[in-house]
């Protein structure tokens, strides 16, 4: 469902959900009330979206207008946005995907079904996008652009500009060593784009796959099991829904040009800091929640050795530098967006002066304040990281040094024993021969002693039993 919510000049504000294929009346125009309307619609970057975006800036031309966020052209542009999940629950998902998309016919028939609301010049639109992009266009191809990406894959989003092309989904979801912590036990970090677009005319279009937990609490590990769709309609986990309830303020200024870019700086600044815990406090952000896993981690060095576990130690070790660093490569990301998005606010902020709107507002936060205080975050968490990656690596190069010397001690004992056996070897070849001769001059070469057999029975009976064993 595509949840359009309405602004008014006057603090009003009205929200409504339509189905994806009555979403072309909505965007055209809006009732005679509405200073700005805000259309979210539930899809993943690919050709569908990217039909849905023609068709919402192509609608209603609009003369020549500057971009925003120092866009490289056009009226839009990408974030990757984290949050979180329930591992089982997006594991079954796989796991229906990977099954059911074998089918062929199935596809066949749900791609029908499934595009008999839109017209014939959608239709066309989005055929054509598909055979352009990925030369298909039917319903999984759909589903799988909905899935979320996981922290290894991503979306290779530059903000600007996103590669699409997907590869197939993975039969088995990562491991993440964020999930031992206890308040993120049975969970999932993970990473979905979202391409914002707006016409000056006071439309704005957000386009995203379904998304988990933004806000991190005490109750998140029964949170996370609910379906995307009861994340997205409560602000108690959705930073969308928390948005669109607490931005009706917004709404009281004059220019909608302010009020547009503002309102777009706020879902920015409010998406790109999750997932965080600012409104419980009692959960660790996730780069707080990496400390006890290394020391964890640390503390499990003399056993892995002594258990003749290293391999897998060095596994998760190897694990957990690998979520730091992505996760240090998406905050990068994001400051770089942000400092961008500065210069757009002061120009803002420059505007509402010359309009004289800022003054009304002295108790609400700035454009320039809301950019600040998410970069202030971000570069907090991306200063921190590295010290936490520095210190894992001090201690995997420990685990390697003790390793070493373990192996190098070995190699003194098995030199030690080599030896031993080398002597043994030695006298063995001495008196061998020595105890053959002896043996065999000691017998009786008359003949079995007390018996009638020869020596010649005794050769054939022994001398067989010797061969055979």
């Amino acid at each position: 469902m595509v949840t359009i919510c309405d602004y008014g000049i006057t603090g009003r504000q009205e929200e409504i959900s339509v189905p994806l294929g009555q979403i072309e009346q909505h965007l055209t125009e809006k009732p005679g009330w509405v200073a700005l309307r805000w259309i979210h619609v539930p899809v993943g970057l690919g050709w569908l979206q990217s039909s849905i975006e023609d068709v919402f800036l192509n609608i209603n031309p609009t003369p020549e207008h500057q971009p925003f966020v120092h866009t490289k052209g056009g009226l839009g542009f990408s974030i990757e946005v984290l949050n979180i999940r329930d591992r089982q629950y997006l594991q079954d998902q796989l796991d229906i995907f990977n099954l059911l998309s074998r089918f062929s016919q199935l596809g066949h028939d749900l791609t029908e079904i499934s595009w008999k609301d839109y017209n014939s010049n959608f239709l066309g639109n989005a055929a054509w996008r598909a055979f352009h992009m990925s030369g298909r266009s039917g319903f999984w191809d759909t589903v799988h652009s909905d899935l979320p990406r996981q922290l290894g894959e991503g979306t290779q989003s530059s903000f600007f500009d996103s590669d699409i092309t997907m590869n197939p989904p993975a039969a088995r979801l990562e491991e993440q060593l964020l999930s031992q912590h206890p308040r993120y036990k049975g969970t999932l970090l993970v990473r979905n784009p979202l391409r914002l677009s707006y016409r000056p005319d006071g439309f704005i279009l957000t386009l995203s796959p379904p998304m988990g937990v933004h806000h991190l609490h005490t109750s998140m590990l029964d949170d996370a099991t609910l379906p995307p769709a009861v994340h997205d309609s409560l602000s108690d986990y959705s930073a969308l829904q928390a948005i669109r309830q607490e931005l009706a303020w917004l709404t009281s200024l004059r220019s909608l040009e302010v009020f547009m870019k503002r309102f777009m700086v706020w879902i920015i600044t409010e998406l790109i800091v999750s997932p965080h815990g600012f409104r419980s406090g009692n959960i660790p952000e996730i780069r707080d929640a990496y400390r006890p896993i290394v020391r964890d981690l640390k503390s499990r060095r003399p056993l892995g050795l002594k258990h003749l576990g290293t391999v897998d130690l060095v596994r998760k070790y190897v694990t957990c530098l690998d979520e730091i660093s992505q996760i240090h490569d998406i905050c990068h990301q994001h400051l770089r967006f942000l400092s961008k998005l500065m210069l757009d606010c002061k120009s803002i902020e420059r505007y509402a002066a010359d309009q004289e709107e800022s003054v009304e507002y002295e108790e609400e936060e700035s454009s320039t304040d809301r950019v600040s205080f998410a970069t202030g975050f971000l570069q907090e968490t991306y200063d921190q990281l590295p010290l936490i990656s520095k210190d894992l690596r001090s201690s995997l190069d420990v685990i390697f040094q003790l390793k070493t010397i373990e192996q190098n001690e070995l190699a003194i004992l098995a030199e030690s024993n080599n030896k031993a056996i080398l002597a043994f070897t030695i006298v063995t070849i001495i008196f061998l021969p020595l105890s053959f001769f002896s043996g065999y001059f000691g017998m009786n070469l008359q003949g079995v002693v007390n018996t009638e057999r020869t020596e010649r029975y005794f050769w054939a009976v022994c001398g067989t039993a010797t061969v055979c064993v």
